[in-house]
């Protein structure tokens, strides 16, 4: 479980991330793509449209961080839905590190590693719950890209 303050600093990271870096989403995929290759084809060409998905599944999780309870049946249904393109759990931790990389980068000067622990945590336990959904998945079809 997250405590209080890790919300509270994921939530003003998240914020002064987003406003500092407004191609934040599109930078991360970029990232991600360089350290994971093996990934890019789980994707579209274009990326425009999975930028502006994964943009708004954050703002969403960020904002209910504090009610786990809210967000348990939206990300397993997204991690069943993630099974379908051939994401692996071992694909988790790589988006995590990228993803945090890349808040630390936008963030600037004052992330901590409170912020890193904090943004950490959420992740694996994103993760998690995601693996959990996906886990009760039945994957019939072969992946195609999102």
């Amino acid at each position: 479980m997250l405590t209080a303050p890790q919300v509270e600093l994921i939530q003003r990271s998240f914020a002064t991330a987003v406003s500092s870096r407004d191609d934040l989403v599109i930078h991360f995929y970029q990232s991600l793509f360089d350290k994971a290759p093996s990934v890019r084809g789980m994707f579209a060409d274009d990326i425009a449209p999975q930028a502006k998905m994964l943009g708004s599944t954050l703002q969403f999780a960020v904002q209910k961080l504090d009610n786990i309870e809210a967000l348990i049946e939206p990300l397993r249904a997204l991690g069943a839905k993630h099974a379908g393109y051939g994401a692996e759990a071992a694909h988790y931790a790589v988006v995590a590190d990228v993803l945090v990389s890349c808040l630390e980068e936008a963030v600037g000067p004052s992330w901590t590693q409170d912020h890193a622990k904090a943004w950490t945590d959420a992740l694996n336990l994103i993760a998690t719950t995601m693996l959990e959904g996906a886990a009760q998945s039945p994957v019939d079809e072969a992946p195609k890209p999102h």
